[in-house]
């Protein structure tokens, strides 16, 4: 693994065999081949984020927030806002790698979720549509009940142990449809399927996938 390491870190520093930018702390790279391992590498953040239990605090604030989007609804009357399509999770070899670096990441872009969770009128009112008959009250306890019992610190409050505890159905647009910019340059490359490794993090916490095959 320290040589799989020090290979990976020397094709890194070598301009010319990759673009790697440092973003708010994020690396992102486009990706290039790995002469070495003759794979692509895909870089993407990695959270050292633990786990705390999730305090009534924190239950609170979701629950005046859910509820202030219910009244905003409810005071939009006949005018509501259009409930967007779940947006679809990446097919094919592009969905293994997506898989792949999202669980070695952690949950970097769940960071900013706080006690809200990202969950807008637009989400509320695709849930309403797929099922008319819930109630605010139901809808409300439909989320609370998905806290989980352990959350990751500041980071979202859906943000448990195996990751989003939230149905896509049931998540904010930007959950299902936001890309780091190591898997959104990967996806945008639009490069045919070929032996591929993820790489989360830097320095010492650096943690690498297995090399992923087509």
């Amino acid at each position: 693994m320290r040589r799989r390491h020090a290979g990976l870190r020397r094709v890194f520093e070598d301009e010319s065999t990759s673009d790697v930018s440092a973003a708010n702390g994020s690396l992102i790279c486009v990706p290039r081949k790995n002469a070495e391992h003759d794979s692509f590498p895909v870089m993407v953040p990695r959270s050292e984020k633990r786990l705390a239990p999730v305090s009534p605090e924190r239950i609170r604030r979701l629950r005046k927030h859910l509820i202030d989007v219910l009244l905003g609804l409810r005071r939009g009357g006949a005018i509501k806002p259009a409930a967007s399509a779940v947006a679809p999770q990446p097919d094919g070899f592009s969905g293994v790698v997506v898989r792949a670096a999202c669980a070695l990441c952690k949950g970097v872009c769940c960071r900013h979720g706080d006690d809200h969770g990202y969950i807008d009128d637009q989400a509320l009112v695709r849930v309403r549509r797929a099922s008319p008959r819930l109630s605010d009250e139901a809808m409300l306890e439909l989320y609370l009940q998905r806290v989980p019992a352990v959350a990751y610190r500041d980071s979202c409050i859906f943000h448990g142990k195996k990751g989003c505890t939230l149905d896509r159905s049931m998540r904010a647009d930007i959950c299902n449809s936001y890309f780091c910019g190591g898997l959104k340059a990967y996806i945008d490359s639009g490069a045919a399927p070929e032996p591929t490794v993820v790489i989360a993090g830097d320095t010492e916490k650096m943690r690498l996938s297995p090399v992923l095959i087509p």
